[in-house]
């Protein structure tokens, strides 16, 4: 009867047998383990409200017109009134950072004032509103500007 041959497997060391492929898998694995909190904090962890900067009363420079904003909600909502200098009714308000900058928007639906809107943003060094106010009924677009009275 003949016996089997038997090889002496060689010593090898446990570092050098991984596969390769097996190796990029782990690497991949790591990588997006990594990469799933970095990309949940930039694209989805919210932006504090603004409402230090925001809240307040702001006086339009060319006139009595003002808007009182506060309830700066940190998911883009706010309450914003706004005067002529009687009251008119504001339909819609709202902030976003857009461009590094907090932007508002301002619609009101009200006598003579059926969807004029404001679109402003907050500038840092001036402390002031600035932007564009959109009158529905002339259908025209002015550049405008508001600045934080002291209350």
């Amino acid at each position: 009867m003949v016996s089997p041959v038997i090889k002496s497997k060689r010593n090898r060391n446990k570092m050098n047998t991984s596969n390769p492929n097996r190796r990029k898998v782990r690497l991949l694995v790591i990588f997006i383990l990594l990469f799933i909190p970095v990309f949940y904090f930039v694209f989805f962890t919210s932006i504090p409200a603004p409402s230090t900067e925001l809240e307040g009363t702001w006086l339009r420079s060319d006139g009595t017109y003002s808007i009182k904003i506060s309830e700066v909600k940190d998911d883009g909502k706010m309450k914003a009134e706004y005067f002529n200098p009687g009251p008119i009714h504001v339909a819609e308000s709202r902030w976003e950072v857009k461009d590094k900058k907090i932007q508002i928007f301002v619609k009101m639906q009200d006598k003579n004032y059926p969807g004029s809107y404001y679109n402003l943003s907050y500038n840092e060094k001036s402390k002031k509103l600035i932007g564009t106010y959109y009158q529905a009924v002339q259908q025209q677009t002015f550049d405008v500007s508001f600045e934080k009275r002291n209350n």
